[in-house]
């Protein structure tokens, strides 16, 4: 059920954002982001989106969870279903990363969105 609020607010968020363009790419990316960290470690996650401003207009994903175990990228199970996350963030995101928030971490990834008209 979490998991499936998250995906709503992301969508609604991306679009709201007038980023539709790259509607599908930030909402797979935040929901791997967000699914790592519900599986990965225990308790639930913080999910915030955001446009960042600067000289280019950015949107970005932060996922926050309890655990200090950074993520780490791993071989794809040979079922094909998991280990395939955090590629899938690489490929989609222009930037992502890790920083540490108190006891635990914030996984976050950032996509450029066209200027508002």
């Amino acid at each position: 059920e979490a998991l499936s609020s998250a995906r709503h607010m992301i969508r609604a968020a991306v679009r709201a954002w007038g980023a539709k363009e790259r509607a599908d790419e930030i909402e797979l990316a935040a929901d791997e982001l967000t699914t790592n960290a519900l599986m990965h470690t225990d308790g639930g996650a913080v999910v915030t989106i955001r446009v960042m401003a600067g000289s280019e207009r950015r949107l970005r994903v932060d996922v926050e969870d309890r655990s200090s175990a950074l993520p780490r990228r791993r071989d794809a199970g040979s079922d094909g279903v998991s280990g395939r996350g955090l590629m899938l963030v690489d490929r989609l995101a222009d930037v992502w990363g890790v920083e540490a928030r108190g006891s635990g971490k914030c996984v976050w990834c950032e996509f450029l969105i066209p200027e508002r008209a």
